[in-house]
């Protein structure tokens, strides 16, 4: 996990509360553990693909932790590039006000969503983070763009994983 630590803290740990309902409240918590999504309606192979992008996008923090904490996810290989690619950006830009941010409060387990400022945010703040979203927002639409289309154009083996995976990882798939 290592190699994407910045990408977990960001898209990991400053969203947790996309993990609140499956019992996960902390990084810590999530540590050999896969996070497995609640169950739709239908399996990801029986939704069309415009619905089921938009599913993953807005699960996106759940399967970024769970590719780079399970050896056996699909795509793996394929996704890893996008995630290096997201790795190096927050790298270049990690002095930009929102970068920085997000880097501050995923360390700390603290909600940041650059995309949807909380309204409690002082209009000095968030004035400040509008002027520098530019390098966020790119880098991770892209990211989205490339995670949801990998794993829907997977979404066979998407549906086997998750089937087959348990919340606890063995340490020997575990990174």
């Amino acid at each position: 996990m290592s190699e994407f630590q910045m990408t977990h803290v960001a898209l990991v740990g400053a969203r947790m509360d996309s993990f609140a309902p499956l019992g996960f409240r902390n990084r810590s918590d999530l540590t050999m553990s896969r996070a497995l999504p609640p169950a739709g309606p239908q399996p990801c192979q029986q939704q069309d693909r415009p619905a089921l992008q938009a599913q993953l996008a807005l699960e996106l923090p759940i399967w970024v932790h769970n590719c780079i904490c399970d050896r056996q996810f699909p795509a793996r290989e394929r996704l890893s590039m996008h995630l290096r690619k997201f790795e190096g950006e927050l790298r270049d830009n990690r002095n930009n006000e929102v970068i920085a941010t997000v880097l501050n409060c995923g360390f700390r387990n603290r909600q940041m969503n650059p995309l949807e400022l909380p309204d409690s945010m002082p209009l000095r703040q968030r004035c400040n983070m509008l002027m520098h979203l530019g390098p966020w927002q790119e880098a991770y639409r892209e990211l989205e763009r490339q995670f949801t289309a990998i794993l829907a154009s997977e979404v066979n083996q998407l549906d086997l994983w998750l089937a087959s995976s348990r919340t606890e990882i063995d340490r020997d798939v575990a990174i």
